[in-house]
């Protein structure tokens, strides 16, 4: 009995057998079903894993609507659809019976989108062709279409046709007006480095925080290649917060001023560059500013990268005589100048530098410095220079603001650049005295021309007037900052008076505006070359002025940066100052900004004491082409001009100055230019030159669109194309200049 097993045991090992065997059947089953999915639902799983792919995206709310100071739109977010073609849709076994096939999608997509049936054909086979796509997008005509196609699509699921085409809403930044304001709106678009859209320049960029407002997430499922997969609703998670919109100083009137203008410089002289501001003097604001080079924000992928960066109202360059106002404010304030004072002109010594005033070193006799500012005297300007010293002319010129940003809210603006005045030579200061050798940029000379307007008060330049809800209320209004007081309301004054008088010192009286006092200077700044020294031929002119000059409410600049063509004669008063007064005249009416009542027949003109003189009736310059000699002396007679002839052809082809050029005071002398048979063809017949002045040459040229090749200076000596010959328009004539024998 003690060597026989209990029954206990039995029952145990069987129990034990019994588990063993469990076990067995059941890691075989485990294995089998391993197996099965790793082998035969391959594929199935690993195409499912790929089709079921969830992300979560940030989204964005509405982005802000940008408007101008009386409520028009001028960028705003409008809805707009990625078109999706779900290619299960085109898989179907009933796919041809609904027309599900690359033939049909691609004849009713082609004309929506603009592209041809071809490549919308390719590009749904190339992915049917893959059978792990799920859908795909048609590329870029495919994104951001208008609401109008998403509609028709629409219309053909109400009628069961065309399912596998879908369509997934988006935003898009829209610019009604193309390339209006472009340098200021600036863009919005992808940007590569932080992966996502955003504003990329101008207001765009300055202020993308306030217009993008607070981002959102959402969640969704894509297929392998991250293309939303077709009929899944986004999960949101996370709402979006709109962006604020922003009100501009900008008048959209005014910048319409602008810009016809600016494309009116680009058509008829062709410049480098070419720019203008419209400004508030009394509190910075800037009511209309335009730039060329420019660019359609809606296509700026199309743009070169001139347009899209290089806005020239912030962009430093040598400003020429546009600058002496506010060395000649800084002497005033310092009472180092007597505008009476007289000085001998033509040309100085200065450290065993010559500088020469502009007509060649001839300069203008013996004349006071007030006659110095009306005939921008070199020579004047770099005596006021000598009389204030560097170390209170270079005080004064930093309290107007140069040599730093103005802070105005747009990227990039340059500082400018001036001498050190602790390592100064004397022809330093003497060039810096009349605007050479030194950086401004024209948002600087604004700014600082607002203090000469106003009394003394250095605005800070910027363009947002306020930010505001979706619902239209104020959020934060944009207070006028002042950055710098300098000089005094007196002296201010006489600057303004000195700068109303040089405008109507000018014979050509290319600035007058009748009704109104205009105050302003012109610029002619010679181009730096490349490894030092000035071009002989390239010019930056400007004209910086404001009106009316006793109480200003506008301050126009405007640069045009080395014209091409159709500016034999460059200068600033003759090619800048034209548009400048075009755009004041313009903007000035548009404000109802009232006339003097009591100067009804125009401006007077200024006398050698800066006390004007009678009244000046003014009158529309006569359209004289193709006049007689009679015809035209009888017409010049009846509007009380004058007129001076060259030529001996049967017709007027040419005058100066032309009908653009608006009203000239009566008594103003007009060139007419008889051109022989055969100048409708567009040549002219080269007059004799000799013995004229440059200025009464370069006149003469002007008149008869032709280009002008200098040497030496003086009197015409000599010219390269003999006179009487005949040449086309454009041609530039040699002359030899030598001193009046």
């Amino acid at each position: 009995m003690n060597g026989q097993p209990k029954p206990q045991d039995h029952t145990f090992r069987f129990r034990s057998r019994l588990l063993r065997l469990g076990l067995m059947i059941l890691l075989f089953l485990l294995v089998g079903r391993l197996t099965y999915i790793q082998v035969v639902q391959a594929d199935f799983l690993e195409e499912s894993a790929q089709y079921w792919i969830k992300v979560s995206k940030e989204v964005n709310g509405t982005r802000g609507t940008i408007y101008d100071s009386n409520g028009k739109k001028l960028v705003f977010t409008g809805v707009a659809y990625d078109i999706n073609i779900d290619l299960a849709r085109l898989r179907a076994e009933d796919a041809k019976e609904k027309g599900d096939t690359s033939v049909e999608y691609a004849r009713f997509l082609a004309p929506l989108i603009g592209a041809t049936e071809q490549e919308i054909r390719e590009r749904i086979e190339d992915a049917l062709a893959d059978p792990e796509k799920k859908g795909i997008y048609l590329g870029e005509k495919g994104q951001k279409v208008e609401a109008e196609v998403h509609d028709k699509i629409k219309a053909m699921h109400d009628e069961d046709r065309y399912e596998g085409i879908t369509t997934i809403r988006t935003d898009v930044r829209r610019y009604p007006n193309g390339t209006f304001a472009s340098s200021i709106l600036g863009y919005y678009g992808h940007d590569d480095t932080a992966k996502k859209e955003s504003g990329r320049a101008g207001l765009e960029y300055v202020y993308n925080d306030v217009l993008a407002g607070k981002p959102g997430f959402v969640e969704y499922y894509t297929d392998r290649d991250g293309h939303p997969l077709p009929n899944y609703k986004p999960d949101l998670k996370v709402p979006a917060v709109d962006g604020q919109d922003i009100v501009l100083t900008i008048d959209e009137n005014i910048q319409h001023f602008v810009e016809d203008e600016l494309n009116h410089i680009v058509d008829k002289y062709g410049p480098k560059h070419a720019s203008i501001i419209v400004a508030d003097p009394n509190n910075g604001e800037i009511l209309a500013m335009g730039s060329r080079p420019n660019y359609d924000p809606n296509e700026f992928a199309k743009a070169d990268s001139e347009a899209l960066w290089n806005n020239w109202n912030l962009r430093a360059f040598e400003p020429g005589s546009t600058f002496k106002v506010f060395v000649m404010a800084a002497a005033l304030a310092e009472n180092k100048l007597d505008l009476e004072e007289t000085f001998q002109s033509g040309r100085i010594n200065v450290g065993g530098d010559v500088v020469r005033d502009w007509n060649e070193g001839k300069g203008f006799g013996t004349i006071s410095y007030r006659e110095g500012v009306y005939n921008s005297s070199n020579v004047g300007f770099v005596k006021i220079g000598q009389k204030l010293g560097k170390d209170k002319l270079y005080e004064h010129i930093y309290n107007f603001g140069f040599n730093k940003p103005t802070g105005i809210d747009l990227p990039g603006e340059e500082a400018g650049l001036l001498f050190d005045p602790a390592k100064m030579r004397e022809i330093d200061l003497a060039s810096t005295s009349f605007g050479q050798g030194i950086s401004v940029t024209p948002i600087q000379q604004v700014a600082a021309m607002t203090a000469v307007a106003n009394g003394g008060k250095v605005y800070q330049p910027h363009l947002v007037k306020e930010l505001r809800d979706h619902d239209g209320d104020t959020v934060k209004e944009i207070e006028p900052k002042v950055l710098y007081e300098i000089g005094n309301p007196e002296v201010m004054s006489t600057v303004r008076d000195v700068m109303e008088e040089t405008v109507l010192a000018d014979k050509v009286k290319t600035n007058v505006i009748k009704g109104y006092h205009v105050a302003g200077k012109t610029g002619t700044a010679q181009v730096m070359k490349p490894g030092g020294g000035y071009e002989d031929d390239k010019y930056r002119l400007s004209f910086i002025g404001f009106a009316p000059a006793d109480k200003p409410r506008i301050l126009v600049y405007v640069t045009v940066d080395q014209p091409t063509r159709n500016a034999p004669l460059q200068f600033g008063s003759l090619v800048a100052a034209p548009s400048a007064k075009v755009v004041m005249e313009q903007s000035l009416r548009y404000l109802q900004v009232p006339i003097d009542q009591e100067d009804g027949a125009g401006q007077a003109e200024a006398g050698a004491s800066g006390e004007p003189a009678a009244p000046v009736t003014y009158v529309k310059v006569p359209d004289f082409i193709g006049g007689t000699a009679d015809s035209v002396q009888k017409v010049a007679e009846a509007q009380g001009l004058k007129i001076e002839t060259v030529g001996d052809g049967p017709r007027v082809t040419g005058q100066w100055p032309d009908t653009t050029y608006g009203q000239v005071p009566q008594g103003s002398e007009i060139k007419l230019y008889f051109g022989p048979e055969g100048s409708g063809d567009g040549k002219v017949k080269v007059p004799d030159l000799r013995g004229l002045s440059l200025r009464e040459a370069m006149e003469t040229l002007a008149l008869l669109h032709l280009q002008v090749d200098l040497t030496g200076s003086g009197y015409v000596a000599k010219q390269g194309t003999p006179p009487g010959t005949l040449v086309p328009y454009g041609t530039s004539v040699t002359l030899e200049l030598a001193p009046q024998s």
